[in-house]
């Protein structure tokens, strides 16, 4: 039995998997079986490419998707009950430094209580002609240390803290870390970290890529983005009790953030979401930058307030997840979210649509 199981995700990118399956095949650390997943069932090169790249290799076995499973079924597979004690996931279009494998199990291994490790990832952007080229940027300061984060941080209230591309996790029981079927894509990372209970640890280190694709799966539809953005904040404020210097420090965030966020407090608190919280703490710039993004796009902006009744098993499965793990955290000792309870996080931009 191998050490980790790493889940290799592919659907019609050929020329991108190339990339990810050798820079697995590149890792220092190599116990390791690989399921390379091809969730297009018209599409026979990921087999071709496997034979190519690695014949006879006994590590890898491949899967085809018959009838396609999608990427929330594709990721929430990963997710499931296995006998190796660590799980790792690969993303066609994204790639990895020789050492990440490596870097993660030493990590992870001798902390019992962590249940995710992930590592620094730098950006880059595809571009028309298929090149790609180094944003200059990564997800994560590279100054930043090894540490530790436990439910709940500010930043969860709007985003998920790891990347999927670039983690090594201890295999869930059951179903932990699973999440429901109509959860958007945009918002996978940050669902899953309601439903996995446990420590995560941030590896500084630049030990992945993330490519940021002319197509993604990640839609590009606003509403879609705006109400994945609101089920995470509504859940997130619902359960977990913020003290006044928590929310000053989340306006700061908000203020700060590229795209900026203050439009979508605003859009919580006409949501009938912590109104009071919101609007003492807004700016006549905050109103005015929300009057114009609400009216410019008003049949989304309208769309997206009925997220709760769109997205009624999504919201229904949020509301449980964060309450159950809020409540854990007040026995652990935690009483409300203050000041210092934020740690900057660039992100991975907007991916090109």
């Amino acid at each position: 039995m191998a050490s980790i199981r790493v889940y290799l995700l592919t659907c019609r990118r050929p020329h991108l998997l190339r990339r990810a399956l050798r820079s697995l095949m590149a890792q220092t650390f190599t116990d390791w079986a690989c399921e390379l997943h091809n969730d297009a069932p018209e599409d026979n090169a990921p087999a071709r490419l496997l034979a190519e790249l690695a014949p006879g290799d006994a590590r890898f076995t491949y899967h085809l998707h018959d009838p396609q499973w999608g990427p929330v079924t594709s990721f929430n597979h990963c997710f499931r009950a296995g006998s190796e004690p660590y799980a790792a996931l690969l993303e066609d279009d994204n790639w990895w430094e020789p050492m990440l494998l490596a870097t993660l199990h030493s990590a992870i291994a001798d902390q019992p209580a962590v249940a995710l490790a992930w590592a620094n990832m730098r950006v880059w952007r595809e571009n028309d002609d298929a090149s790609w080229t180094d944003t200059g940027s990564t997800v994560w300061p590279t100054g930043a240390k090894l540490r530790h984060f436990d439910w709940p941080v500010l930043l969860q209230a709007f985003d998920g803290l790891h990347s999927n591309g670039a983690m090594i996790f201890r295999r869930p029981d059951g179903a932990q870390g699973m999440v429901p079927a109509g959860t958007p894509f945009a918002i996978i990372e940050a669902a899953r970290e309601r439903a996995l209970p446990g420590r995560f640890l941030l590896v500084p280190e630049v030990l992945a890529n993330f490519a940021q694709t002319r197509r993604s799966a990640r839609s590009g539809e606003r509403a879609r983005w705006a109400e994945g953005q609101l089920l995470l904040a509504a859940s997130f404020f619902e359960a977990v009790p913020l003290t006044p210097a928590a929310w000053d420090e989340l306006m700061g965030l908000c203020r700060r953030a590229i795209p900026r966020r203050t439009s979508m407090l605003m859009l919580l608190a006409l949501a009938g979401v912590r109104r009071r919280e919101i609007l003492s703490r807004a700016v006549p710039a905050d109103m005015a930058l929300f009057a114009y993004s609400f009216l410019g796009n008003l049949r989304e902006n309208m769309r997206a307030l009925g997220f709760r009744k769109t997205h009624a098993e999504l919201w229904a499965w949020l509301r449980a997840q964060t309450a159950a793990r809020t409540n854990e955290a007040r026995k652990a000792g935690w009483t409300a979210l203050g000041e210092g309870s934020l740690f900057t996080k660039h992100g991975k931009g907007t991916e090109q649509r």
